[in-house]
């Protein structure tokens, strides 16, 4: 199961559905876990990590009977550092988690949609994915799962905090959750940057997925909570709910008053765009990033004919990692980016629109 998630430039959930999918591109939660009986992963012998992954594994059979899909627990130390990379790629676990294989590995649903880190900074991270704009959905699913998890172990808590988790700042709820968008026509009309001021107050916090805070590298942003102590979850998920609306709405705004003043050099730029795409040799991580970027605005104001999911499979695919185990070899300078580029149009033949 989990090679062939590998492989697939794409997970089965990540399916291009959900509310404000032309915008949205996924919502996530991610709740950390400690036993009460063993210290935090960074300071445990291997024997206490050992003995976490043990009981990690013992819930495979609680998880199953939630009804969601299957899981099956994976070991870092059972794959390859490349394996491994790509895991984390693809956010099934996190850069930290890999780089120490040993006692570590992740209970994953068989969608891709749920993985459970285990011993990452806390004994457990659940963690939960769903296209498009659905925090419900996210939430519903990993408080199912931490209720169905804390049935049968014993979770540091404490009264007056709530959560113990190695990281004070995730104290508390012990919820991160976080919204990811493509927002080009408000980085096109210079008006995000006032978004994240204005996001900021709330106790959120604006970071590029590509690049810096303020680096619009394919003008993708995710959106999480900054404060999980004194807070409820539904207090941050319904405040995130408000300000990725009002995010919604007014990159709807700007996409149609740059449309209307600006349509023929936008259908130029995105049609030179595809073509680019289509028919590079060559193709270098950046440049592909915001290619990509302005494919998917094109797409999505009907200028070019091809399913919008390509754009999500084009990111996925020209990662390094990702292209070096479709390779299954080490790949660097013109070899890494013609393989990128075959990549990139082999994605675009795929999703063309019939």
């Amino acid at each position: 199961m989990v090679l062939d998630m590998l492989m697939a430039p794409l997970c089965p959930w990540q399916d291009g559905t959900g509310e404000f999918c032309d915008i949205v591109l996924d919502s996530r939660v991610r709740l950390n876990r400690n036993l009460k009986k063993y210290v935090f992963p960074d300071k445990a012998s291997d024997t206490e990590l050992s003995a976490v992954l043990d009981e990690a594994k013992g819930q495979l059979g609680t998880l199953n009977t939630l009804g969601q899909g299957h899981y099956r627990f994976i070991s870092f130390e059972d794959l390859t550092p490349l394996e491994r990379e790509v895991l984390a790629v693809k956010h099934l676990s996190s850069a930290g988690h890999i780089e120490r294989p040993q006692h570590r590995g992740i209970l994953l649903r068989e969608d891709g949609a749920v993985s459970i880190m285990v011993n990452e900074d806390d004994h457990f991270c659940i963690q939960v994915a769903a296209p498009g704009f659905d925090l419900r959905r996210v939430w519903d699913q990993a408080a199912q799962i931490d209720d169905a998890l804390e049935s049968h172990l014993d979770f540091a808590f404490r009264d007056d905090f709530g959560y113990l988790t190695a990281s004070p700042s995730l104290t508390g709820t012990g919820l991160t959750v976080g919204v990811t968008l493509h927002v080009p026509a408000l980085v096109l009309m210079k008006r995000f940057n006032r978004i994240v001021q204005g996001t900021t107050k709330f106790g959120f916090t604006v970071s590029g997925i590509y690049g810096e805070r303020n680096d619009s590298i394919g003008h993708i942003f995710q959106i999480t909570n900054q404060i999980t102590l004194g807070v409820t979850e539904a207090d941050t998920m319904e405040q995130l709910r408000k300000i990725v609306t009002q995010i919604v709405q007014e990159e709807q705004n700007c996409r149609a008053l740059v449309w209307d003043h600006n349509k023929n050099t936008l259908k130029d730029k995105w049609l030179r765009t595809w073509g680019t795409l289509g028919q590079a040799w060559l193709l270098d991580d950046r440049e592909t990033l915001n290619f990509a970027s302005d494919l998917r605005f094109g797409i999505d104001m009907g200028v070019i004919p091809v399913q919008p999911l390509a754009y999500e499979a084009i990111m996925a695919a020209s990662d390094p990692a990702w292209l070096q185990l479709q390779a299954g070899s080490e790949l660097s300078g013109e070899d890494l980016e013609h393989r990128r580029a075959q990549a990139v149009q082999q994605v675009l033949r795929e999703y063309r629109r019939k």
